[in-house]
């Protein structure tokens, strides 16, 4: 038997509070049984905390039954579908924009061409503003055909006039579609590799950067997407570079341009999003804790309104002060940020891509890690590993493996070692394995059954010096930033715990800055 969609109340649970008022509030007019129906429907879904058509079933018979239940769901998908666009209309500047383009086009073709025309003044005026390209083409199309067979009473130099007025030339606009192109390519490639790039990928990102380069306009354009699109090229590209420093000069210049136009954030919420993801990355790794922390506290972050990219920020929230937490060693935050969040990372798991969920579990692993919560540790990153998806950020599974591994010798526990011991050697057999991850394997292998500390702390020391060999590595170096499998190691030799040896180095290197 075919198992019941749960769209329906999917879409309904996604609804904010406000969404959930405005439809019961237009949408309740009607005195059609069946929309009396649906209206209950409604309420009934939205109270269900899982998603049971039976119980709905059974609560509304004989009205509603098996042979028109699939009626009453589309029927109500499509009267919310319809409240949401309607909603939307009354708060979007650009679906204002469409609203008055298919009202021109009307008014055109009912021979109303003054009126249609008054319209279209208002509408390319807003496209421009809003720098709705894509909007503003569709609207000249409109114009176009008003042209052809116009009465209107406007002069020629006023319609030249108004039709001429682009915010950007048309050799600029070609060129931010170039950019928008290739920073979709660059995306692709940072979600295949974030640090382990092949060689091809290398020379392809260096090509990139020339291309985006030779863009030199951007700089004085008056487009902000233009010079958005610009920046974020080059933000990408240098990070993937490893040119955090340079790439977070130019995010500081990026993040300037979006507090200095604010309307874009209420509009364009995802792009935002992607300029705070890029500064968590480059912010911390440079350690500019500081404009990181301020990024992420703008009060400018509340123009996210909606329910999804608020949870989004959210996330991104959580992972940018978890690592500015590990980071300074501040562990009693750390704890609180993890009891506080963690029953949330659950809630927000639908709401989120798989990059984003995987790593939230890999954060929050971490952290129970260090803190010696192995079960809780053991668990996040076990579901940080489950989201295996070819050909994205494939080096986080390797360190999921190695850090499997660390969890289960910390726990003691030989039986799941040995499982995991086997899980982790399977994972790196088909696989090339870099220096430090086989040093560290077979230094925990050998010293999970040793009881002699010296004989441990000789094997601690051999892997160090393995990966103080490979210091040059690019790939050890970022993955090190993920988690320090050094300095773990290093704890073990000095017998005390990988928190400690944090706190110690922290502190030692705010003694040599002042």
């Amino acid at each position: 038997m075919k198992t019941p969609s749960d769209f329906l109340w999917r879409l309904i649970k996604s609804l904010s509070r406000t969404e959930k008022l405005f439809f019961t509030r237009n949408f309740n007019s009607s005195s059609f049984q069946q929309q009396r129906l649906y209206l209950k429907l409604f309420n009934a879904i939205s109270a269900q905390k899982k998603y049971n058509e039976a119980e709905l079933l059974k609560k509304f018979q004989p009205a509603l039954n098996k042979k028109n239940i699939a009626f009453q769901k589309n029927y109500l998908q499509k009267q919310v579908c319809e409240s949401l666009i309607f909603y939307e209309y009354q708060r979007n500047e650009e679906y204002e924009i469409i609203r008055l383009r298919l009202l021109i086009r009307l008014y055109r073709r009912k021979g109303l061409l003054d009126e249609a025309l008054l319209l279209w003044k208002k509408a390319i005026q807003l496209a421009r503003k809003a720098e709705s390209f894509a909007l503003s083409s569709l609207l000249k199309a409109e114009f176009e055909k008003m042209l052809l067979i116009s009465g209107s009473h406007t002069s020629y130099g006023e319609l030249l006039k108004l039709f001429s007025e682009n915010a950007i030339t048309y050799e600029d606009y070609a060129a931010l579609i170039t950019l928008r192109d290739i920073y979709a390519e660059i995306i692709l490639i940072k979600r295949n590799a974030h640090f382990e790039i092949s060689e091809s990928d290398q020379q392809k990102i260096i090509a990139l950067l020339e291309k985006v380069d030779s863009y030199t306009n951007a700089y004085i354009s008056p487009s902000f997407w233009y010079r958005h699109y610009f920046f974020m090229c080059r933000i990408s590209l240098l990070y993937l570079l490893n040119k955090s420093p340079l790439a977070l000069k130019e995010l500081k210049s990026l993040h300037q341009e979006w507090m200095a136009n604010p309307k874009f954030i209420r509009l364009h919420g995802e792009h935002y999003l992607e300029v705070l993801y890029m500064i968590n990355y480059c912010g911390i790794q440079c350690g500019d804790f500081e404009f990181v922390s301020m990024a992420y506290t703008d009060k400018s972050n509340q123009l996210l309104n909606d329910s999804i990219l608020t949870i989004n920020f959210e996330a991104y929230r959580f992972l940018a002060l978890s690592r500015i937490f590990n980071k300074t060693a501040n562990y009693q935050a750390v704890k609180h940020l993890l009891n506080t969040s963690k029953n949330k990372i659950a809630e927000w798991e639908p709401f989120l891509n798989m990059d984003i969920n995987r790593t939230l579990q890999m954060s929050s692993g971490i952290s129970f890690f260090v803190l010696e919560d192995y079960d809780h540790a053991l668990s996040f990153i076990k579901g940080a590993v489950t989201y295996i998806t070819a050909g994205i950020r494939k080096e986080l599974f390797s360190v999921g493996q190695m850090l499997l591994l660390l969890i289960t010798y910390s726990m003691n526990n030989e039986k799941l070692f040995e499982a995991q011991y086997r899980t982790t050697y399977g994972f790196f057999y088909k696989r090339k394995k870099h220096a430090f991850e086989k040093a560290v394997m077979e230094c925990l292998r050998r010293t999970f059954y040793m009881t002699d500390n010296k004989e441990k702390i000789k094997e601690y020391q051999k892997a160090i010096a393995i990966i103080n060999q490979n210091s040059d590595d690019i790939f050890q170096r970022n993955i090190f930033t993920i988690f320090n499998f050094f300095g773990w190691l290093e704890s073990k030799v000095q017998r005390i715990s990988y928190r400690r040896y944090v706190e110690q180095k922290v502190k030692k290197e705010k003694l040599q800055y002042n």
